[in-house]
């Protein structure tokens, strides 16, 4: 058994922590750590130093914050387009995965989800039948994976609001000239 160090029945007069005392009909999970060749070096519980870790497990969660794209921005990605009509856009298939670190910005507009790429192109998003675009309008959070992929059916996004949910779809969408 291990006190917590700021207890007063971990340390001694000294104000130096110990190991607390097994009893001896304690089950053998609860032997000394020193007996059972554990992390903590006996040596320096014994000189009344403290003890030496040798063994540190770190573990590292990334959440990327995708933020809302500023309207000016959001113009300058049909500003190329000729200006004698206002551009139609259409919606082709996109792939399963989107790169992460690509999306620059993201707006809901009606029942979808708009992502503007850093390429210059915009996917749109439909979410699971639960779940409103209007939730996102703030932006969202994912959790970043290995792949560094936002995928459908894999990623669960969370707004800043509290919703979360996953992609059902991505399209793509191409402004055409009629």
């Amino acid at each position: 058994m291990l006190i917590a160090l700021g207890s007063p029945q971990g340390a001694g007069d000294d104000g130096v922590a110990r190991q607390a005392a097994v009893p001896s009909e304690a089950p053998l999970g609860a032997a000394p750590l020193v007996g059972r060749g554990s992390i903590w070096s006996p040596d320096a519980a014994s000189a009344g130093k403290a003890p030496i870790a040798r063994q540190v497990r770190i573990e590292r969660r990334v959440i990327m914050r995708i933020t809302p794209q500023p309207g000016n921005s959001r113009r300058g990605f049909l500003s190329q387009l000729p200006r004698q009509t206002a551009p139609r856009v259409v919606e082709r298939p996109h792939g399963e995965c989107v790169d992460a670190g690509e999306i620059v910005g993201v707006a809901d507009r009606g029942s979808r989800l708009v992502m503007y790429m850093r390429d210059r192109q915009i996917i749109s998003a439909e979410l699971e039948k639960a779940c409103s675009p209007r939730d996102f309008y703030l932006g969202f959070y994912v959790e970043r994976s290995p792949d560094g992929q936002l995928c459908v059916n894999r990623d669960r996004l969370m707004s800043r609001a509290g919703a979360k949910c996953r992609i059902a779809d991505f399209h793509r969408l191409i402004a055409v000239a009629d």
